[in-house]
């Protein structure tokens, strides 16, 4: 009798916890700012030397083009988030009102929140190699750690708290950027854009897979959409608005460094944008972006760890994860254990000590992630047609389809060692989305019993 009652018990303190709601404290500017920072953040001031390496001055048809598909699973996200704002993790309350809680949720989330968290790992590293570009003697695996367990402890106290944070870190990274594209103008040379394809066609396309996790802004937004305020018209107006900010500087920034300083400069360099700024103005210019790269940084890994300790607790709470996941903390209202176990996995990708692995595996995971959705979005209309959508997408199902050939085409330019740790994670995800399964099954026969 006192094993049935304690277990009745267990259960309503676990049924009242999930209840906990997060809190509706993000407007439009602060969403906006949200996506644009986590989208500008540790990927662009890792990845340009070695970008322009490969692609040469195409590096710039490459951002574009990457523009074009992002905003094409940009508008699926889009119609999803205004449709479907009511809960946290993006894409993995869009799979669970398309196909349940079910094996594509699963996916959605479970790949969604590698992409997320590497994107956590990543900002750390260009973090820690940019103040090692003024501390000489600054050991940059230890720093990213220690800043990953910083950002933890921000993201526990609370939206509001990490909203505030990343209106300021983004409005900063915005201001160095214009600064970094208008200083390029004196050194300028329209020489240094010929040839325009040095290596030929193919490596414009292929680098679309290197560059695309700095498009992955919209992600951050979708994650939080129970977070966000009348989320049915800020989502989209954010979604786009984020987009179109990200293009211009992105390509902006492309068009600075290769017109502005010659190749040798910054190809292959782990702090290409400081050395193109000392370039175009002296050494004031690479402390400017530094400054610039750090502040990008930190953006990142505040709004990446933010939305993937969402999708963990999306997961957790829809009972597709151990319940572990789904734990809100009672005073901030943060999803607590999921944060932890964000930011333990971020230093294990940290600790491989691989920029470009880590940005492949951010492809890896976004990728899997949109191809559900864009799925999820297509179901959605077939056995939900009467749902209210304040935003839908034009020219459907070209739209949607579109996007799905262009994330399939990103995943065969991926690198060999982020497909195998694509089967690695999809194997422990499977076997603890079946753990959490029958573990489900037999609490409910045990409440069966005991009724």
């Amino acid at each position: 009798m006192h094993l049935i009652f304690f277990k009745k018990q267990k259960k309503a303190e676990e049924k009242t916890n999930r209840e906990i709601p997060l809190a509706r404290a993000l407007g439009l500017v602060q969403t906006v700012f949200l996506g644009v920072g986590t989208a500008i953040g540790g990927v662009l001031f890792a990845i340009m030397g070695k970008a322009v390496a490969a692609a040469g001055p195409s590096i710039i048809l490459t951002f574009l083009i990457g523009a074009l598909f992002a905003m094409l699973m940009g508008t699926c996200y889009a119609e999803l988030g205004a449709s479907v704002p009511a809960g946290a993790g993006g894409a993995v309350s869009f799979a669970k009102r398309a196909f349940g809680e079910k094996a594509p949720t699963f996916i959605a989330g479970w790949f969604g929140w590698i992409g997320s968290l590497t994107d956590c790992a990543i900002g750390s590293l260009v973090f820690a190699f940019s103040v090692q570009y003024f501390f000489r003697w600054v050991e940059p695996f230890t720093l990213a750690t220690l800043t990953l367990v910083f950002f933890a402890l921000i993201n526990f106290r609370g939206t509001k708290s990490m909203g505030t944070v990343q209106f300021v870190i983004t409005a900063v990274l915005i201001v160095v950027l214009l600064l970094f594209v208008t200083g390029s103008l004196p050194t300028f040379q329209s020489q240094r854009f010929e040839p325009m394809f040095p290596n030929g066609f193919l490596p414009t396309l292929f680098m679309v897979s290197y560059i695309f996790p700095t498009y992955a802004g919209y992600e951050a937004i979708t994650q939080l959409s129970e977070e966000v305020k009348t989320a049915g018209k800020t989502i989209p107006r954010a979604l786009f608005l984020t987009l179109i900010l990200i293009t211009i500087l992105f390509v902006g920034s492309a068009l600075a460094i290769v017109g502005g300083a010659p190749p040798e400069v910054y190809i292959n360099s782990n702090t290409p944008l400081q050395d193109a700024a000392v370039y175009f103005f002296g050494s004031i210019g690479g402390i400017i972006v530094s400054i610039g790269s750090i502040v990008a940084t930190l953006s990142t890994i505040n709004g990446s760890m933010a939305g993937s300790s969402r999708i963990a607790f999306a997961l957790g709470r829809s009972k597709l994860l151990p319940p572990v996941f789904d734990k809100v903390h009672p005073k901030y209202r943060s999803p607590y254990t999921a944060l932890a176990l964000t930011a333990l996995i971020s230093i294990l990708f940290v600790l491989t000590r691989s920029v470009d692995f880590i940005v492949y595996a951010i492809t890896l995971g976004y990728t899997v992630t949109a191809i559900i959705v864009a799925l999820s979005l297509m179901r959605l209309r077939k056995i939900e047609p009467h749902l209210y959508r304040p935003f839908k997408v034009p020219l459907y199902p070209l739209t949607p389809i579109l996007a799905i050939g262009f994330l399939a085409f990103l995943l065969l330019t991926i690198s060999p060692e982020s497909m195998i740790l694509g089967l690695v994670v999809g194997l422990i995800g499977l076997g603890l989305f079946k753990f959490s399964k029958r573990r489900n099954r037999k609490n409910e026969a045990m409440e069966q019993a005991s009724t």
